[in-house]
């Protein structure tokens, strides 16, 4: 026991030495990371415009590393882009050459730049000098045929590490033969300090004498296009695409109403079906947004155009196909109506009107499943009556099988059986089911004549939405199974029914419902094989395939 109890004391000594070696550690790397404090009095930065198009930078930076500071040991200096090439850079501290330069850890566009042993130690002095060439800084200014146009910004340093304030000056040497007056300022809240003639050139200068070199100093000038032989082509179309590119805000706004915009029209092109499409779909979109801002930004009017021409078509198949209905105003509510007919008042697309005709047969055992993927049914044995050449003694047998079956056989449901009877060799969505779905139509104009279609129709609307509430509601999967094995029509006419399945419980309650084991166990099975059970997300597109089975009309 002794031996035991040795072993727990060692144990929890080593934790303790532990635990305070990660606490130390904690508390003394944003000490060394923050340690770091500087002034930079003096800046030059120097830009050559070139006849190739490219341009020179140059750089004079002088640090003062205060007395308490961490050695500068590294310099990080940002670049206008980053196409920027190591293999041109050259570096030196107070005229003694610097090599080792690499892409910055910490600044995107940006190089770092090792001291070496020309590093500064705290309470000393140095000048940085720095300069490299850039590619595609210069470009053909929109206002002006015949201008280019360049902005720059000098790179600048963090507020937590820098003290005091800066002298900054900026100077962009012209090519030669370019005059004095022939070159522009474009900020007129930043006009030229300084516009001079040096070594046959002309230099237009900004004077800073007293200011935080802890954020950009953007400056732009306009010059003739005289002597260059390249530099970006820029037009009115071309110019929003240039300034979206480097708009990192506009950039991820846009982002954000493009994928709403996108949302919104597959949910409503497939009616909130195929959530792993969207997923896949979303991401490419996201990436190509990234990788080209040129089609992000193009992209919104074809998206637009998309939703207009999709809500068009979606308006025109929501037109009413009802005949006209002979209502009485105040002439009370028709109760009684199946949730076919009450989906067909309520201007539900046909092919959801047909769907709930078909799943109402199946489930009172008249039509059998055959197939789920497509869907394809046959008229169960005691009601077929194709042999009958009777239209009259055909309907009269399906009455009395229903009767016998102890269940109900609507009058509109008969020709829907004939058409299936008719074509036993094709699936649902292939059967021509029009002159069924005429007759059902008309059928159910005239049960409401002499109603109030208005009330009416508000009536059901508040029976579909109490059904689809009340299942929402049910938390036990043997209750919520009983209810919607009485009521899953009227769930089903809701426009969020899928809701109503929820992860924990929809797969337990499509097994367990006894109408489902009988008539759709070979569709479960299909869904079943799509979707784990862990990864059900309740609104699947192979649920809707079990009902949406009129796709031929419309």
């Amino acid at each position: 026991m002794s031996n035991k109890i040795n072993q727990l004391d060692r144990l929890s000594q080593r934790l303790i030495l532990v635990f305070t070696f990660l606490a130390l550690a904690l508390l003394t790397t944003p000490a060394a990371a923050q340690s770091y404090s500087f002034s930079v009095p003096e800046v030059q930065m120097q830009v050559f415009v070139l006849a190739d198009g490219n341009t020179r930078i140059e750089y004079e930076m002088t640090f003062e590393n205060s007395s308490f500071g961490h050695v500068i040991d590294i310099v990080d200096i940002g670049m206008p882009t980053s196409d920027y090439d190591l293999s041109n850079m050259s570096a030196s501290v107070d005229g003694v050459e610097v090599f080792s330069m690499f892409p910055s850890e910490f600044v995107d566009p940006g190089v770092e730049v090792h001291l070496g042993s020309m590093a500064i130690a705290a309470g000393d002095s140095g000048t940085l000098h720095f300069e490299f060439t850039m590619p595609e800084l210069i470009y053909q200014d929109v206002t002006r045929r015949d201008y280019a146009s360049l902005q720059i910004t000098p790179t600048w340093f963090g507020s937590e590490f820098i003290n005091g304030t800066t002298h900054l000056q900026i100077a962009i040497h012209m090519l030669d033969g370019i005059l004095p007056e022939e070159v522009l300022y474009q900020n007129e809240n930043l006009p030229f300090s300084t516009v001079a003639t040096f070594q046959n050139h002309t230099v237009v200068a900004w004077d800073f004498p007293s200011t935080s070199f802890t954020g950009p100093h953007e400056v732009g000038v306009s010059f003739p296009t005289r002597g260059l032989n390249n530099f970006v082509k820029m037009n009115i179309l071309t110019l929003p695409v240039f300034w979206f590119e480097n708009n990192e805000n506009a950039r991820v706004f846009a982002g954000i109403v493009s994928f709403i915009l996108f949302s919104f029209l597959f949910y409503r092109f497939t009616n909130g079906t195929g959530f792993a499409l969207w997923a896949l779909l979303s991401c490419g979109l996201i990436w190509t947004f990234v990788q080209s801002p040129a089609w992000h930004l193009c992209s919104f009017f074809p998206l637009i155009g998309l939703i207009i021409v999709n809500e068009t078509l979606m308006k025109g198949r929501k037109k009413k196909y009802l005949p006209a209905i002979a209502q009485v105003e105040g002439g009370g509510i028709k109760r009684g109506l199946t949730a076919a007919e009450a989906a067909a008042i309520l201007e539900m697309p046909l092919n959801k009107v047909l769907s709930l005709i078909i799943f109402g047969l199946l489930k009172k055992g008249i039509l059998t499943q055959l197939n789920a993927t497509p869907l394809a049914v046959e008229v169960t044995s005691e009601f077929r009556a194709k042999h009958l050449t009777s239209l009259e003694k055909r309907h009269d047998l399906r009455r009395k099988a229903a009767q016998d079956k102890g269940t109900v056989l609507h009058a509109y449901e008969q020709k829907f059986l004939d058409a299936i009877e008719a074509r036993p060799d094709r699936p649902v969505s292939k059967i021509d089911f029009t002159d069924a779905m005429k007759d059902f139509l008309t059928r159910t104009a005239v049960r409401v004549k002499g109603f109030d279609l208005s009330d009416t129709q508000d009536y059901y609307r508040k029976i579909v939405d109490r059904a689809w509430g009340e299942a929402q509601k049910i938390g036990e999967i043997d209750q919520k199974d009983q209810f919607l094995d009485k009521n899953m029509e009227w769930v089903l006419m809701h426009d969020d029914y899928p809701t109503v399945f929820q992860p924990s419980s929809v797969l337990e309650s499509l097994l367990e419902a006894r109408w489902l084991r009988e008539s759709f166990l070979s569709a479960i099975k299909v869904v079943l094989s799509e979707f784990d059970a862990g990864e059900w997300t309740g609104n699947e597109a192979s649920l809707m395939r079990l009902l949406d089975v009129a796709s031929s009309l419309g």
